[in-house]
């Protein structure tokens, strides 16, 4: 009897602590958030499908039952070639447009440009997809179950489906290791399927299957001189340019392959992995086509280093490499966990003015995932202005790198979230971007900095680039600061890193190259300060008050000087921490003759040098508050310049402003810098409920595909939560929402290159832990609270806050 007593009370105690477990877990998973998007139906078009990426490779994955779909990019695979046309005479011209302006005879100016400046191709041709593939199986298109998600935190999307009481699982990613698309499909249930696959593109290539039941792809783009041109200014030079190969085939089967015609078959697999590999002859040293680089035999390779590769190492090897960056930050808001929904009736719901706060969390770490897919790994090149997700032969502003506000805004978050990595791409293309750029400065004002317009290429454009004539001289030739501005991310990086290999080697030279440029570039005013002459707003327009007509170009737009205050300071700053003082002399006397930051009649920051009436209130650039984000030259030290720049946004917003994806996001982190959180919060809602597709990438106001406004959104939920740009100084929730109640948060950086982690309780931090692998000091600052810390290298230390 006593044995038996035993027994049952110890099975009672196990009864009672594998319930106790069960309970346990349930909170841990609602306590615990799910970064994944899904969906319980396939998508029926593009702005539906999930992206993979491992920066240089791209796919969007449609998940169809009887047919799926799998859209391809290649980072690289551009039409066009270099082309940096300089009109005749062009210091004589340009010398006399930037005296027409700084005369002030603007209208004079602009077309004096039109007749002497103007040149084709006054754009660029476009970036291009790779091509489409498609998976025929030999299935019934109704489903009993279907599902399919992108897990953020694997870099893994899946779709699971039941046909008839059987299931099946199809798992695609992009392996940064191998550099290879990896598609599996298994039947859970042992059913014997077939399978067949084609590699279609609307132009440039030729199909056949190799001896080893491999399709193989040769590619060459030709630019066709008598085609469709979609900038009416032309966009370059016609014929046979880049060359571009990929490879496709079946590994890892239980079923028997052949081919017919140009299409892989697979016939009685139960099981089978499907790689694709692609590469093109393009040359980033060479910023151009290198037909010393073998593209199909580098495709074939990549190919060959994995087919022998079971798939559950691949998968696995994949996913330890995914999550050693991706795990890096942690974001947990407290809140009714809405993970059970699809990710589309989330959306709605938001639109019905539902609470989710598990959206934004999801929205943040999205943006993290699409900047390691795009921009890091095995990126050449920086992230463009569609990441790296492009299915149109031409697409919209031929996804360019835009340098009047969106090359720069994909990178607001790369530092803060912790994946610095991502700028190793962006300054290996900015090496050979300003190196061209000197050129371009020389030939126009004889300087020996460097200068780039407003928009480029992986080709090199420096010169001015626009779809019209109109549009070379307004958006190209009268915004010489594009490369100025974008020399600043760099700086950023060292501000983070504290790498002072990277700021001696590498930042300092495109800062003092920037940094010469202006010096020689701005000229005395008739009150003695130094302008820009050209000058614009991006893309605004005021109105003329001695003409009454609209115009764009000008002298000493407010963007332009707070940029120039921000290039010269980052510049001093390089100097004195490398010890030399090359420009410094300089740069100390031309600030000095700088004019402010003005603040107009309406209480608002000007816009323009002159207190101009603006033609669109409601513009969805709002470049005159750059000097609240993404610089700090406006914050609570200047009161007047903090209050006029909160009704400067007001008054954006009450003509419509925020219109555009990334416009919306700009002023998410305007608000974090104002420390409203619950502004910058209504607005990300804004973001995620109204301006984004169905699979959660930014749209314009036109519903075109623009990275930025993901990047952008994505920085603002970082600002929300710490700010370090005043220096020495950490700011923990200075603009936390009173939504986010209780949260969590791990690995977000400060400048200084230090790593916080911090939790939070009825709006108020109650302890954070700060780690710093470079040593330093710094003041964290919470609400009124303040602590002062000193670091040795590799230290942690935590504080509570009671």
């Amino acid at each position: 009897m006593k044995r038996m007593k035993l027994n049952n009370s110890i099975r009672i105690n196990l009864g009672v602590l594998a319930f106790c477990l069960f309970l346990m877990a349930c909170r841990v998973d609602e306590a615990t958030p799910k970064n994944e998007l899904w969906y319980n139906v396939p998508a029926s078009e593009w702005f539906e499908a999930l992206p993979l990426g491992n920066g240089r490779l791209g796919a969007m994955v449609f998940g169809g039952v009887k047919e799926d779909h799998l859209q391809l990019n290649e980072e690289s695979l551009w039409a066009g070639m270099p082309e940096n046309p300089y009109p005749d005479n062009i210091g004589k011209h340009y010398t006399r447009f930037q005296e027409l302006n700084l005369e002030g005879k603007y209208r004079v100016a602009f077309d004096y440009a039109r007749e002497n400046l103007a040149i084709s191709p006054t754009s660029i041709r476009s970036y291009q997809p790779l091509g489409d593939l498609y998976l025929q199986f030999d299935h019934a298109s109704k489903t009993d179950e279907y599902k399919r998600n992108l897990d953020l935190e694997k870099g893994v999307s899946s779709t699971k489906y039941t046909i008839d009481g059987n299931r099946y699982l199809r798992e695609s990613f992009i392996s940064a290791d191998y550099d290879v698309i990896v598609y599996h499909f298994k039947s859970l249930n042992d059913i014997k399927t077939s399978c067949k696959v084609r590699f279609n593109r609307e132009d440039d290539i030729t199909k056949h299957i190799l001896e080893n039941n491999i399709l193989e792809i040769n590619g060459q783009i030709f630019d066709d001189p008598n085609g469709y041109d979609d900038n009416p200014g032309g966009s370059g030079q016609g014929g046979y340019h880049m060359k571009f190969n990929s490879h496709v085939a079946f590994s890892s089967t239980d079923g028997n392959v052949s081919f017919n015609g140009n299409e892989l078959t697979i016939e009685d697999a139960t099981e089978f992995t499907l790689i694709v590999s692609a590469a093109t002859d393009y040359n980033l040293g060479k910023m151009d086509f290198d037909r010393g680089i073998d593209a199909k035999k580098n495709s074939y390779q990549k190919l060959q280093s994995v087919v022998k590769i079971p798939y559950g190492d691949l998968k696995s090897n994949h996913v330890a490499a995914h999550q050693k960056i991706f795990n890096r930050v942690y974001l947990n808001i407290n809140g009714p966990s809405l993970d059970s929904l699809p990710t589309n009736e989330r959306v709605a719901r938001l639109q019905e003015g539902k609470e989710d706060v598990g959206l934004a969390r999801l929205f943040f770490q999205y943006g993290r995932y699409l900047m390691m897919a795009s921009g890091m790994q095995r990126a050449v090149l920086p992230a463009n202005l569609q990441g790296i997700w492009n299915q149109d032969m031409w697409a919209p502003w031929e996804s360019d790198y835009h340098l009047n506000i969106n090359l720069q805004m994909n990178y607001w978050p790369a530092e803060v979230c912790n994946l610095s990595e991502s700028l190793i791409p962006l300054t290996n293309y900015m090496e050979g971007l300003t190196e061209r750029g000197k050129e371009t400065a020389q030939k126009y004002i004889g300087s020996d900095g460097w200068m780039v317009h407003h928009a480029t290429n992986p080709f090199g454009r420096v010169t001015p680039n626009g779809s019209t004539i109109t549009s070379q001289i307004a958006n190209g030739y009268c915004y010489p600061l594009a490369g100025a501005w974008m020399s600043l991310t760099v700086w950023r990086h060292y501000q983070f890193t504290k790498d002072e290999k990277y700021l001696k080697d590498r930042a300092y030279p495109m800062i003092k190259g920037a940094t010469q440029f202006i010096l020689d570039f701005v000229k005395e005013n008739g009150k003695g300060e130094l302008v820009t002459a050209p000058s614009y707003s991006p893309e605004n327009m005021y109105i003329n008050p001695k003409t009454g007509n609209k115009q764009l170009n000008t002298t000493a737009a407010t963007m332009d000087i707070q940029i120039i205050r921000d290039v010269f300071q980052a510049c001093l700053e390089a100097e004195d921490e490398l010890g030399i003082s090359q420009l410094s002399p300089k740069i100390k006397e031309a600030l000095k003759k700088l004019p402010k930051t003005k603040i107009g009649a309406d209480g608002t920051i000007q816009e323009w040098y002159e207190d101009y009436e603006e033609v669109e209130i409601g513009h969805r650039h709002i470049s005159h508050l750059y000097g609240l984000y993404p610089s700090s030259q406006i914050s609570e030290q200047t009161p007047n310049l903090f209050k006029a720049a909160e009704k400067t946004i007001e008054k954006r917003l009450s003509k419509g402003g925020g219109q555009t994806g990334w416009s919306r996001a700009w002023i998410i982190n305007f608000y974090a810098r104002l420390g409203n959180g619950n502004q910058s919060y209504e607005h990300l809602k804004a973001l995620i409920g109204n301006q984004l597709s169905l699979n959660f990438t930014n749209l314009d106001s036109s519903k075109i595909f623009q990275i930025d406004g993901n990047f952008g959104g994505t920085s603002g939920v970082a600002e929300m939560l710490i700010q370090s740009h005043v220096p020495g100084k950490i700011f923990l929730l200075p603009a936390l929402p009173t939504a986010w109640k209780d949260g969590e948060v791990k690995g977000l950086k400060a400048r200084g290159n230090f790593e916080v982690n911090m939790k939070w309780q009825n709006g108020k931090i109650v302890e954070a832990s700060i780690y710093s692998p470079v040593g330093g000091e710094v003041t964290l600052v919470a609400g009124e609270k303040s602590k002062a810390i000193s670091l040795a290298k590799n230290e942690t230390t935590s504080i509570k806050f009671n």
